[in-house]
């Protein structure tokens, strides 16, 4: 898989899974927070109520730290050809507020716009990338193939957190061999 020339953090093109297998692999990856949280749990097309309305995520996930606070994150599966635009943060951002949750996740397979990941990072929204495994793979053969050889243990799918700093984007990996670029984000490892 090929990175975008003119934003190398997004794919050229994006990942071909179905929204199933998407929402599923997304789903396993949060289940496998699930040994670091106390009453962690994960539901699928969840309805939440605000006062604009009944609003339906992709995924919910509930966990309670400090001997009773329950954490809500809403977390969103966007399957795009075109990079997520800050519209679509600016209106998740708009329904976190609204149903009174405290942290979101966007995932998208065909990555972010500059302007939407500086909205994300200034609301606390984390913005990964949902790719194929292949496109951790940075090495060509003599070919010019970026395909890794068939011993190398790449993931079948795996995401890549994109948070940017000033004018810098800085990129962490997520697979089901690690999610602890995740797991830091929600500032679990400090509890």
């Amino acid at each position: 898989m090929k990175r975008n020339p003119e934003s190398p953090w997004n794919p050229l093109k994006p990942c071909n899974v179905t929204p199933k297998e998407f929402e599923e692999q997304v789903l396993s990856w949060l289940k496998i927070l699930s040994d670091d949280l106390n009453s962690f749990s994960v539901g699928h097309l969840k309805h939440l109520s605000g006062s604009g309305g009944d609003y339906e995520f992709d995924e919910v996930a509930e966990f309670i730290i400090l001997n009773g606070a329950i954490i809500i994150v809403l977390i969103e599966c966007k399957r795009y050809s075109r990079p997520v635009e800050r519209e679509k943060i600016l209106s998740l951002y708009a329904k976190l507020q609204d149903v009174g949750a405290h942290k979101a996740i966007i995932f998208s397979t065909s990555g972010f716009q500059s302007g939407a990941l500086s909205y994300a990072k200034d609301r606390g929204i984390a913005c990964l990338t949902f790719v194929d495994g292949d496109f951790l793979y940075e090495t060509k053969d003599v070919k010019g193939d970026h395909k890794p050889p068939p011993w190398a243990n790449i993931p079948r799918y795996a995401a890549i957190l994109v948070e940017k700093e000033n004018k810098s984007i800085h990129c962490s990996t997520i697979s089901n061999n690690g999610i602890d670029s995740l797991r830091d984000w929600l500032k679990l490892s400090e509890r």
